[in-house]
């Protein structure tokens, strides 16, 4: 008995002398990230290649370690990434059609950083034979390893093009279930062969928000089942002390409590990963909202310069064309001036009143000449009948 209490006094559930367990193994968890991104106009294809690029400021990478991204797949710039979108692109398009798919390939971060250089580049690369494999790999324009941001990962754009050489977004990633299906596709061809499972479904948040489910987690209630106490034949011969039966039901209910916890930390693990994980997620889609935006921005600008510039060649053509005409203007007041002085010069020389010749100037005769030149006309007609 007085190891009994010894233990008791060690930490022994009073009821029953169970051990509580102070001590936690965690294992970390190992996700296998894929993320699609619908880019609806060309300056938004524009400003995420320029992004994937560093060819705009990236507030969310290191400037340092730029030299360590890798280019797996196509240019090795945004322009030329286009060039190639608009080889493949079909020559009608829809005005709301997807014109571009962007792939986010990555992992937990704690599962990436445990890889190897060698091994993050055999993952990135299977993924990108994946996606080929779905895709077509004429249809794979560029596939880029960052590892300027806090965790390696691999984006990848692609051309929507159908069987039919349209753009059809619909066909290729369609709705949430079909998005969802994918995801688990690629965790069992591509994940599970570099250690990475699923993460959590969607399916599993019934009901609830994701950030809701990730915030009021449960814990499971776990049922302990003590053993039978062993009362041993005729008489109680070969039956169980007090203290050994407490022995064994302390260790049953300590290994049932031991294995409910891992069980729970497993769980919270994976919750709090993929917490992490959707909160970074969340601050990379908002740095690249942001560069759509900016992208849609420069192109309203674009627009606005190119008819400001139309308006500046309208203007200068006007003010061209205004000078030509005060060129002629001049030209022909320069020219009526030296009429002017050489008719006068001529009325002096042969004694006509300068009224007069101000009036013949004006109507090109005189009233007697007119009048002179009238009788003539018809003394002509005269003669011809």
């Amino acid at each position: 008995m007085a190891g009994s209490r010894a233990r008791g006094d060690e930490g022994l559930v009073p009821e029953i002398g169970l051990r509580l367990e102070h001590r936690r193994v965690r294992q970390q968890p190992r996700f296998a990230i894929l993320r699609c991104a619908k880019l609806k106009k060309p300056a938004n294809l524009a400003a995420s290649l320029q992004h994937t690029f560093r060819e705009r400021e990236t507030l969310n990478a290191d400037l340092k370690r730029r030299h360590e991204n890798t280019i797996l797949h196509g240019p090795d710039t945004s322009e030329g990434v286009l060039d190639a979108w608009r080889d493949r692109a079909p020559e009608k398009i829809r005005a709301n059609a997807v014109h571009g798919l962007e792939y986010f390939i990555g992992a937990s971060p704690e599962a990436m950083h445990a890889m190897s250089r060698a091994e993050q580049d055999a993952y990135f690369r299977d993924a990108l034979d994946w996606l080929k494999e779905r895709h077509g790999a004429e249809n794979v324009l560029s596939a880029v390893v960052h590892r300027d941001e806090s965790t390696p990962h691999m984006t990848v754009m692609t051309i929507p093009l159908d069987g039919h050489g349209k753009l059809n977004a619909r066909a290729l990633v369609g709705n949430r279930q079909k998005l969802s299906a994918m995801q688990t596709d690629f965790a069992q061809e591509v994940g599970l062969e570099h250690g990475l499972e699923r993460g959590l479904e969607r399916s599993q948040a019934t009901h609830e928000r994701v950030q809701r489910v990730y915030a009021h987690i449960i814990a499971p209630e776990v049922a302990v089942e003590l053993p039978e106490r062993q009362r041993g034949h005729f008489l109680g011969l070969g039956g169980e002390s007090d203290e050994d039966w407490r022995q064994r039901a302390s260790e049953a209910a300590t290994d049932a409590l031991k294995g409910a916890r891992l069980a729970l930390d497993r769980q919270r693990d994976r919750h709090e990963a993929q917490t992490a994980f959707l909160e970074a997620q969340l601050a990379h889609e908002r740095i690249k909202r942001q560069e759509v935006l900016s992208g849609d921005l420069e192109e309203t600008l674009g627009d606005l310069r190119e008819k400001n510039r139309e308006l500046r060649a309208q203007v200068s053509d006007l003010e061209e064309e205004r000078d030509e005409w005060r060129d002629e203007a001049r030209r022909r007041e320069r020219h009526l001036l030296l009429t002017i002085e050489r008719a006068l010069d001529f009325a002096e020389v042969h004694d006509i009143e300068p009224r007069d010749m101000a009036e013949y100037l004006k109507h090109g005769r005189d009233p007697q000449e007119k009048t002179h030149e009238r009788t003539r006309e018809k003394d002509l007609d005269l003669d011809l009948d």
